[in-house]
């Protein structure tokens, strides 16, 4: 009784579309989570994993798109596509294009994540940015640190190995054309030897800022069906 009592309640994500409830709940199952999708009560597909990235084939329900957290935390998005999506709802969900996003159960700690990304899409682009920094910086700094040990010697055996008589080929050389290119300004190489750094940062800003965007459309659509309705 203890242990059940003990059990973490699953995470919870929910949309009502086209007269029919879907429901897909997260359980933590030790260091992987179970993933399952209910449509009006009944499971149509579940599975377990550590995967970051999930999709459910729900045969004639659809498919269900899942962004899960790379360590800790709620899912990030959980995306429904119907049957009648093309090229597929499986294809689709594969891409992670379209969709109709589900929302979190009211009062979770998903749905305070939800609340605080829709109240500061600035903060959350440049929270993104600077995990993109840590990556970049965290991997200089550990070598840095690495490059200040005095590792030991270790005294290998020093074994005479034979040599071995590689043939001596005689192969012909390729007259290949002597371009004479004009040297690149200093500007421009200072450029491309910092591109390495920027660019993961970059991309980490831009991609927080179109699901920001995301975020906002889907908001759009959601409200327009339900005046529709």
């Amino acid at each position: 009784m203890t242990s059940l009592r003990s059990r973490k309640a699953p995470e919870r994500w929910l949309l009502t579309c086209d007269g029919r409830e879907h429901r897909v709940e997260i359980t933590e199952v030790r260091l992987r989570r179970r993933v399952g999708w209910l449509v009006d009560g009944t499971e149509v597909a579940a599975t377990t994993t550590s995967d970051e990235h999930v999709v459910l084939n729900g045969g004639e329900h659809g498919a269900v798109g899942v962004r899960l957290p790379r360590f800790t935390g709620p899912a990030r998005r959980i995306t429904w596509w119907s049957p009648d999506t093309r090229p597929g709802a499986v294809a689709a969900a594969h891409t992670g294009l379209g969709g109709t996003d589900l929302d979190p159960e009211p009062g979770s700690k998903a749905a305070a994540r939800e609340a605080w990304i829709r109240a500061h899409p600035n903060l959350h682009a440049a929270r993104h940015a600077g995990g993109a920094v840590l990556g970049v910086v965290l991997p200089l700094v550990v070598l840095w640190l690495l490059a200040q040990v005095s590792l030991p010697a270790i005294p290998w055996p020093d074994w005479d190995l034979p040599s071995i008589p590689w043939p001596d080929w005689d192969l012909p050389t390729i007259p290949l054309p002597d371009w004479d290119l004009p040297e690149l300004p200093a500007w421009v190489r200072e450029l491309l030897d910092k591109a390495t750094y920027v660019a993961p940062v970059l991309v980490a800003f831009v991609v927080a800022r179109a699901e920001v965007r995301r975020r906002r459309a889907q908001d759009q659509r959601k409200q327009s069906a339900e005046r529709g309705a």
